[in-house]
């Protein structure tokens, strides 16, 4: 059990970012979250007791101070519509800025398909997604790969997991990794979640971007 640990998490309420919570509150770590509304979360009370929520903007330094004070990581799930103003760079940058402040070095992160890098070996079908998304959301993807930069320059032990695509439900398949070639064309929220808080105390892809799928 991990009770001693206090994690972070940005965009509990998402649509990954709220099986983040609860897997981690599964594995035991106590949990803080960051919501821009507060939502009723259903949970049994021994859960509850380690999960502490905080309404606050992620591009506010006051709210990630609270957020962040006495953490020891940080998984950042923050989403945003294709239709507004793609903010993952700034937040990224702000956490980070905050992070380094409150000495925490553990940053795990989420991004698409659409991140391209030199010696990346997708898949067909994940050549043809990743195109179509640079094509239709030029700003969110050139938001990602500044976002990329953020963290390269920073001196967080940090790992951004790119996703195919995402869907809903637990899953409990064999999650595939590898920072070079796509695994998978699919997964399910659940065990983006389950990756994603395996790699709290993890090492093997510090400073890098692996691919999952299962």
């Amino acid at each position: 059990m991990n009770q001693s640990k206090l994690i972070a998490v940005i965009g509990g309420t998402g649509s990954v970012g709220r099986y983040v919570v609860s897997c981690a509150l599964h594995q035991g770590y106590r949990v803080r979250m960051l919501v821009r509304n507060v939502r009723s979360m259903q949970l049994p009370p021994e859960m509850a007791a380690r999960l502490t929520v905080i309404q606050g903007d992620a591009m506010r330094f006051d709210s990630l101070r609270e957020l962040l004070q006495g953490c020891s990581a940080v998984i950042n799930t923050f989403g945003r519509p294709p239709q507004e103003q793609p903010l993952y760079s700034a937040v990224t940058r702000r956490v980070l800025e905050e992070m380094e402040r409150s000495g925490i070095r553990r940053y795990i992160g989420v991004t698409g398909l659409s991140l391209k890098l030199q010696g990346d070996h997708k898949s067909l079908g994940g050549r043809v997604v990743s195109r179509m998304l640079r094509s239709l959301h030029p700003q969110f993807a050139q938001d990602r790969m500044l976002e990329l930069s953020v963290l390269e320059n920073s001196a967080a032990d940090w790992t951004l997991v790119r996703l195919p695509v995402v869907k809903e439900g637990q899953g409990g398949c064999a999650i595939k990794a590898n920072p070079e070639r796509m695994t998978g064309n699919r997964i399910y929220n659940g065990d983006v979640a389950r990756f994603l808080v395996s790699q709290i105390d993890e090492a093997e892809y510090v400073r890098r971007c692996p691919f999952i799928g299962s």
